[in-house]
């Protein structure tokens, strides 16, 4: 049983961590935006490059520990 506890406290954290960091994109994306001058912040351009380097990050991450 402490053992399925340690997974949930695992997972609810990295959950919490996923989310945190989502939120400080989304902000960083759109001060960005500002400070470019364009009136849309969030592009598809700008979602797919950070998207594949979250993807890249965890790739290497997964990769250092095996």
């Amino acid at each position: 049983m402490n053992e399925k506890n340690n997974k949930i406290q695992i997972y609810v954290a990295g959950g919490l961590i996923g989310a945190i960091i989502g939120v400080a994109a989304a902000y960083l994306l759109d001060k960005s935006a500002e400070l470019e001058g364009e009136r849309t912040g969030i592009t598809g351009k700008k979602v797919s490059k950070t998207a594949l380097g979250v993807v890249s990050l965890l790739w290497s991450l997964i990769e250092k520990s095996r």
